[in-house]
């Protein structure tokens, strides 16, 4: 996944999900720096919530069955 700001672009790479304090924690590699991604349930329901469009659904199912590369290819 590419994650972009004003400032830099990270290729980041999440290798490891669990839940930890009731938080659900995305552990990986932003380029060549460690990070974790802490999201808690209320912001979870949000982010799920923003997914659930069919547009969206129609990607993750492409993806799911070898269709959905990006033009630009997976960071």
């Amino acid at each position: 996944m590419l994650v972009k700001t004003p400032a830099i672009k990270l290729g980041v790479e999440v290798r490891e999900s669990k839940i930890e304090d009731n938080r659900l924690v995305l552990s990986g590699v932003a380029n060549a720096m460690p990070c974790t991604v802490e999201i808690s349930g209320p912001e979870m329901v949000r982010l799920f919530g923003r997914m659930l469009r069919p547009a969206i659904i129609v990607l993750f199912l492409k993806s799911l069955f070898g269709g959905g590369k990006s033009k630009e290819g997976d960071a």
